[in-house]
């Protein structure tokens, strides 16, 4: 008898995939509310470590300030965790299958992986319907009408990054959704 049970270890990935999931999303789902509450009430919480003096403080507007910056960071990162590691998990053997969950996963996991891309195919859209594409930094507006050489930089821009963005989850996703027992 081994002392590592290698095959049980193996046998169990998907398992520990999905407590990960779970434990990153249930981190997202605290900082969330958390990091919208400290920024709603800054106005209330701000004066008051204000009226504080040296070290006190300087220790207030540290802490205030790292909370403020780590609070939407666990958010995404949890939240993008958890979109990975769950997916991972349905692709990885667990003592008990959930078929609906895992659809459910996959599904949620498609949409994260393809959004960026999806965005830059609205944004192509939206330009050549309002013969305008904007770029928010720096603020500038193309119109097809008074710059139209811009303006098809603009859009081959977005086709470009579209493409790409489509391409990277595609390589992700590809062996995954094209392996006989895929979901």
């Amino acid at each position: 008898m081994p002392l590592i049970p290698q095959a049980q270890d193996a046998a169990l990935a998907g398992d520990a995939s999905r407590r990960r999931a779970s434990i990153c999303l249930l981190l997202s789902l605290l900082a969330t509310p958390a990091s919208t509450w400290l920024f709603l009430n800054l106005d209330m919480i701000w004066p008051q470590i204000m009226q504080l003096e040296g070290a006190s403080f300087m220790l207030g507007a540290t802490v205030l300030g790292t909370v403020l910056a780590l609070t939407p960071l666990v958010a995404g990162l949890g939240f993008l965790l958890a979109v990975w590691y769950g997916v991972e998990s349905v692709y990885l053997p667990r003592r008990s299958p959930s078929p609906l969950i895992d659809k459910v996963i996959v599904a949620g996991g498609l949409l994260v992986w393809f959004s960026p891309a999806l965005a830059a195919a609205a944004s192509i859209v939206m330009g050549l319907v309002q013969g305008r594409v904007h770029f928010t930094r720096p603020p500038r507006d193309y119109f097809l009408a008074t710059d139209p050489i811009a303006f098809w930089e603009g859009i081959g821009f977005w086709l470009i990054m579209g493409t790409l963005f489509g391409l990277l989850a595609w390589r992700y996703w590809r062996n995954k959704l094209l392996k006989k027992e895929a979901v």
